[in-house]
């Protein structure tokens, strides 16, 4: 119960920065999102967030490009976090049918949505996959409630 309720008052808490030697920081801990936001595409394709004021809607999505679907990594601690998710190396490909979490939609500096694919914000890395019908469809919602 102990460990709940600590979970629980970081995430409703707003904002947690740690800070590490040499002066970065840690991004935000994720808010729990309106338990209604979903995911729709567009007329180009593109995914946006439907009844949620942030990028954070956790869903389980799902491969549809049938030459794979290229994955991008970030690197927190080092240089590539200060790069644009387009400017991110490709790590690996995901074969098509492939299911993964991500956590929600962001934009690029070109307004592209892309998929932080994952379940937390923890860890040294990201990796990221584009938001749009031509390579992914979203599954079904992740259920992160706390209670």
């Amino acid at each position: 119960m102990f460990k709940n309720l600590v979970i629980r008052l970081i995430f409703t808490a707003g904002v947690f920065f740690p800070s590490f030697p040499g002066g970065s920081v840690a991004t935000p801990l994720l808010q729990v999102q309106n338990p209604n936001t979903y995911p729709e595409a567009d007329k180009n394709g593109d995914y946006h967030i439907v009844n949620g004021k942030s990028g954070v809607m956790p869903w389980v999505w799902e491969v549809v490009d049938p030459e794979g679907l290229n994955v991008r990594w970030q690197d927190r601690t080092g240089q590539s976090n200060r790069m644009d998710m387009i400017d991110l190396p490709v790590d690996r490909i995901m074969p098509t049918g492939e299911r993964f979490d991500a956590v929600g939609i962001f934009l690029d500096r070109r307004g592209k949505p892309w998929l932080w694919v994952g379940s937390h914000s923890f860890g040294r890395t990201r990796y990221w996959v584009r938001a749009n019908t031509n390579y992914v469809r979203p599954i079904q919602r992740i259920n992160r409630d706390l209670k």
